[in-house]
């Protein structure tokens, strides 16, 4: 039987420098993990920021006055955003675009004629509400695909809100500054208030690595952390808590060495970060010469602004779907090719690596059909095949801005053939753009996406009419060891040091270096302060990661010698295979 990994394994016990190492507990305080959303260290009381109760519906009024209050409530709530707007925009530009999302859903037509009709019918405003938005939130919920169950869960606190404002309650965010809140959830707009209000830190029952929250706790620098199950009923208001960001740590009543302790790892923090500043021009290089490329993740751009302000050497993986979600629907043609444009000449001549939309069957658009269970249906590059439009339009955009620095990455690879197909509708593609004569470049780089097993295994046949590998170890990770990495009660055994997962990605890097072709990471594990020295023992090419994580990697891969790594990794590689084929 293949035994349980983790880092321990490797003896890669480097310095970290974005993960606090834990002391023993003192004998009183309470240690609980989670999560870790949002990095960095706060220290505060608690203060319970707890969902007000909806009082019951009581009997229809007339309909027109139940209208009117319902219109009231959406002007509520709209006064209440636009302030979120306003101050997300001086501090936080790039989530602007999330809380616009939520303004549009406040006001959206359909939604406001279906709840008229109601309200007509004879309802209450809070019923016809509900009876129009929960049928929508239970499909979302009941989805197996994560994205898909955070936007749910985010539909239902827009829900409740919006009931709450109904009853003209309107939340107090006075009360936290200089606290610690812990909620059951809270909505992005929440998030943005209660930051601007003093909050130090935040601590959630619900809630998952992909949710508007943790994408904006990120933004705004707010230390977080989310899924812990119980937090209402462990955490009493007063209670003095820290919360460490970085490993996923809250600790409850802590004892006063430990809160020593912490407020100088806190206080270090900005010291950290300016004597890291001096790597962002310093080449990622090993102490003994090997040289890596570090890349930034793309979603905005404004992380294109970060990714040049800190040294990224080009964009490792561009989420392409993000339009979608900014949109609410798929963009064009057109709008793409701006989007696109915009990205590639912002990072030339770094390499740009678009990521073809990485969709599910159920994501998006009503006019898709759900699926029992899309996280093995129409994903990635199947649900492209079955919308063969959508894909055109996408590699047409892409074929229109491409440059040298362009590349093309295929997701959720399982076949030869599926890759195959994707170049050929690509050179279909071109001719329709009518080649070199339009400005179109046809001779665009193309890579398969490994984050199936599928991939990793017939790696060395895929690397045949592959231009690079990109391995995405969150899929990767999840579709070896059958566990969802946001399931509350199973996040203990999702493991991508897990020995089934490091093999397959050792499979994948060297079916790439024995065809030619660069092979590089773009998923969590990259940014993993204790996966650096196997990653460089493993000789990938390339490290892709969020633009907050290129310079503390950079600075660790300057201090491992690239020989001692790599030994490390082949001694520990022969002993998994044979433990697995006794």
């Amino acid at each position: 039987m293949v035994e349980s990994a983790s880092a321990e394994h490797f003896g890669f016990r480097l310095l970290q420098q974005n993960a606090f190492r834990l002391p023993v507990p003192e004998e009183n305080e309470l240690h609980l993990r989670a999560i870790a959303a949002s990095p960095g260290i706060a220290i505060g009381k608690a203060v319970l920021f707890l969902p007000t109760a909806v009082e019951p519906l009581g009997e229809s009024a007339r309909p027109p006055d139940e209208w009117e209050r319902y219109r009231k409530a959406v002007e509520l709530l709209q006064q209440e955003w636009m302030q979120a707007k306003a101050v997300a925009a001086m501090e936080a530009p790039s989530v602007v675009p999330i809380i616009d999302s939520y303004l549009h859903l406040l006001t959206d037509a359909v939604l406001q004629e279906q709840v008229r009709a109601l309200i007509r019918a004879g309802g209450t405003a809070e019923r016809a509400l509900q009876q129009v938005m929960e049928p929508v939130i239970g499909r979302l919920s009941r989805s197996t695909d994560v994205l898909l169950q955070e936007r749910g869960s985010e539909l239902e606190q827009f829900l409740h809100r919006l009931l709450l404002a109904l009853q003209q309650h309107r939340a107090d965010y006075t009360r936290v500054a200089g606290a610690v809140v812990v909620a059951p959830a809270v909505t992005p707009s929440e998030v943005v208030l209660l930051h601007r209000a003093g909050a130090r830190g935040l601590v959630t029952a619900v809630g998952g690595i992909t949710s508007h929250t943790t994408i904006l706790a990120r933004s705004l620098q707010l230390p977080a952390v989310i899924g812990l199950r119980g937090a209402i009923a462990t955490i009493r208001e007063r209670d003095p808590l820290i919360v460490d960001g970085y490993t996923g740590t809250v600790v409850v009543r802590p004892a006063p060495e430990t809160c020593r302790r912490y407020e100088r790892h806190r206080d270090s923090t900005q010291w950290r970060r300016r004597i890291l500043a001096r790597f962002a021009k310093l080449p990622a290089q090993t102490a003994d010469g090997r040289c890596f490329r570090l890349m930034a993740n793309i979603a905005s751009l404004q992380d294109v602004d970060d990714a040049l302000t800190i040294g990224a050497e080009g964009a490792g993986l561009v989420r392409t779907e993000i339009l979608l979600l900014h949109l609410g629907r798929f963009p064009t043609e057109e709008e793409q090719v701006q989007w696109y444009r915009e990205v590639a000449e912002r990072l030339y001549p770094y390499p740009v690596t678009f990521r073809l939309f990485d969709v599910g069957g159920e994501k998006y658009a009503d006019s898709i059909p759900l699926e029992r269970n899309p996280a093995l249906g129409l994903r990635g590059v199947r649900f492209l095949f079955a919308y063969p439009e959508i894909l055109r339009a996408q590699l047409r955009a892409i074929l229109r801005v491409a440059t040298s620095n362009v590349r093309v990455l295929v997701p959720m690879v399982s076949t030869v053939e599926e890759l195959g197909r994707v170049r050929q509708l690509m050179e279909h593609a071109c001719r329709e753009l009518g080649g070199e004569q339009q400005g179109c470049r046809c001779s665009v780089p193309i890579g398969a996406m490994i984050e199936t097993p599928a991939a990793a295994l017939i790696a060395d046949r895929l690397a045949r009419i592959s231009d690079f590998f990109s391995i995405g170890t969150n899929d990767l990770t999840q579709y070896t060891v059958a566990v969802d990495r946001t399931h509350g009660h199973l996040a203990q055994l999702f493991d991508p040091f897990h020995p089934a997962v490091l093999y397959l990605i050792y499979c994948a890097v060297e079916a790439a270096h024995r065809h030619g072709i660069p092979v590089g990471i773009c998923g969590e594990l990259a940014a993993h302060a204790e996966a650096t020295e196997l990653l460089v023992g493993l000789g990938v090419d390339e490290l892709s990661t969020v633009p907050a994580a290129i310079v503390p990697l950079k600075h660790r891969i300057r201090r491992i010698s690239f020989e001692q790594a790599r030994r490390r990794l082949l001694t520990f590689i022969g002993e998994t295979v044979e433990r697995a084929t006794r």
